[in-house]
């Protein structure tokens, strides 16, 4: 069976990849720009995938057995119900959605909106709903950590971070193994920890200082100007939830699914600690 990626260059599609390559499985990644992908990926199938060019997704889809898929926020709904349609029309056997904690509490988000076409759709399917990535810091957070400091406006609120290679392994055993259709399951570290906790953790492995600067909403969108509009309000409405203490939850389901708990920030931190020093 062949299963598509389709959009290796994020922070859990590219985790997917190297999970289903190592397990031996025949991925296709589906990519907009195709020899960055190549480059990247080398050995496996590339075909273009453009979710802006909806014309591309039919070839993408044509001969699979299984789709993952992240598309970018912005993009959403619309990309993500183009490929569910084109997947029906294939032939698809699973389609496995990377979602986001909490969207089953609002029908009107992007997120929950192809989460109920892809319940109607007819194919077999599995939603991960996973909080906060532990990888935010190692990419997005490199150069203020660099700069001795964390600014996020979470006040003193708790989240439970998400290793994106354990949401990666979870999409691994759903889109491989059976059981796992019809489920959405909601993915979350071992623990919740305070972004002070985080600095700590970093400070720890790196070597360098690093503080937690609490800042306000105002500032959260000043640094994000410029990013799209929905994208902003998304994350406004998730700091929201942190401080309202309501991202702290711990969920059962990645151990349920791996047969081990999920990784620790402490073991994410000493894997990544090169990219803060």
């Amino acid at each position: 069976m062949t299963i598509l990626v389709s959009n290796a260059n994020g922070k859990v599609g590219q985790e997917v990849v190297k999970a289903l390559m190592a397990a031996g499985e025949n991925v296709r990644i589906g990519a907009r720009d195709v020899a960055r992908a190549g480059k990247e990926f080398p050995g496996a199938e590339i075909v273009e995938l453009d979710f802006a060019r909806p014309e591309t997704l039919a070839a993408a889809v044509t001969g699979v057995g299984a789709v993952f898929s992240a598309a970018p926020y912005p993009l959403l709904p619309h990309a993500e119900l183009g490929l569910i349609e084109a997947a029906k029309a294939a032939g698809v056997r699973q389609f496995v959605k990377l979602s986001a904690l909490g969207v089953e509490t609002n029908p009107a988000s992007p997120h929950s909106i192809v989460e109920a076409a892809l319940a109607e759709s007819g194919l077999a399917w599995t939603v991960l709903r996973p909080t906060f990535f532990m990888q935010n810091y190692s990419t997005m957070s490199v150069g203020s950590i660099k700069a001795g400091a964390i600014y996020e406006p979470a006040a003193d609120g708790a989240s439970s971070f998400i290793d994106a290679r354990d949401i990666a392994d979870v999409a691994v055993v759903a889109l491989t193994k059976p059981g796992h259709e019809g489920k959405a399951y909601a993915l979350t570290g071992p623990a919740p920890l305070t972004r002070a906790d985080v600095a700590a953790a970093v400070s720890k492995v790196s070597g360098r200082e690093v503080k937690y600067v609490a800042v306000d909403d105002a500032a959260l969108r000043s640094a994000m100007a410029g990013a799209p509009a929905s994208l902003i309000e998304l994350m406004s409405g998730l700091f929201a939830l942190v401080r309202q203490g309501l991202t702290a939850g711990v969920s059962p389901d990645v151990e349920n699914v791996l047969g081990r708990p999920p990784r620790a920030f402490a073991t994410f931190a000493a894997d990544h600690a090169d990219v803060w020093r």
